[in-house]
């Protein structure tokens, strides 16, 4: 059998694609945001059920609750609870074994739902705490999980909230940072740096790019300008510009190519979240030995 050359293209592409691609991802997280501020609130309100018999008007005494991760990325409760005092408690001690069983039970049906897709919003509500039989565990804030309707997005922890720590990521590279000891995934932190210090983590990821090849590195890129702006009192005054660039090498040529450049925004105090959660960040302590979980009294 020969093979003939095509004569015209067996399909055509919709000119807009890219555009409603962009439009459904945006629609998804969306979503998932809206997703991960009901179910956190409905998490609230089933510790408040469990301990209260239903009676949403019936008084009890809950701050924090223990959600462990399960193998599919979803959040169990585990039956233990804290109270406004941070006292230590289980549903069992309060409501006895059958109603607590119960309760937990239907309580782990919307919990599934503070997953992966949705970490975005009941993470920064969690502290994290040690790990169960291998998996790790958090403790969910009740009363701002209870108020999560009402705030569209968790506040981001201002600077003067945060600790002052050296973080590291491979190793070997040291670099001063700002992290809220609450915002950790598997004990990784999630540091903010200044802008001398991202110079420095740029200057470092390119000259390891260049050693080891870009296929394997993140490179960081401080894009620096300037301009002028009139002052009121008529004379001119020269403005800075900083952007930060991320690039993830690897992504240029796959399906994740539209999200191998990444923009990085400042906080309100200039100063810069590199790499996240995603590049494995762990603070040291002060011989320069890591710290996972990070707690500030261990340093």
């Amino acid at each position: 059998m020969t093979n003939q050359p095509p004569t015209r293209p067996a399909y055509e592409i919709p000119s807009n694609v890219s555009a409603e691609a962009h439009a459904a991802l945006d629609a998804a997280h969306a979503a998932h945001k809206r997703l991960g501020r009901a179910m956190v609130v409905t998490a609230a309100a089933a510790v408040r059920d469990i301990l209260t018999g239903h009676d949403p008007d019936a008084p009890f005494d809950a701050a924090g609750v223990e959600l462990v991760e399960c193998a599919d990325g979803g959040l169990f409760p585990s039956g233990r609870y804290w109270t406004t005092a941070d006292i230590e408690r289980t549903f069992t001690e309060a409501v006895g074994e059958a109603k607590a069983g119960n309760g937990i039970y239907d309580m782990s049906e919307w919990t599934a739902y503070l997953n992966d897709d949705t970490r975005d919003v009941w993470r920064p509500l969690c502290s994290q705490l040690d790990d169960r039989d291998g998996r790790p565990a958090y403790r969910l804030g009740l009363i701002r999980a209870a108020r999560a309707l009402d705030e569209p997005a968790p506040a981001e922890c201002p600077l003067s909230a945060m600790v002052d720590v050296m973080v590291c990521a491979n190793d070997v590279d040291r670099y001063p940072a700002k992290v809220d000891p609450s915002d950790q995934r598997d004990g990784y932190v999630y540091p903010w740096f200044d802008l001398d210090t991202v110079r420095r983590i740029a200057e470092q990821t390119q000259a390891d790019a260049a050693a080891y090849g870009h296929d394997s590195i993140d490179t960081v890129h401080v894009l620096e300008g300037q301009g002028a702006a009139q002052r009121h009192d008529g004379g001119m005054e020269v403005i800075r510009y900083a952007v930060i660039v991320v690039i993830s090498w690897m992504y240029l040529d796959g399906e994740k190519r539209e999200q191998a450049v990444e923009v990085l925004q400042p906080n309100e105090e200039g100063w810069y979240a590199v790499g996240g959660h995603d590049w494995c960040w762990y603070a040291l302590d002060g011989d320069l030995n890591p710290l996972m979980p990070f707690r500030p009294e261990s340093r």
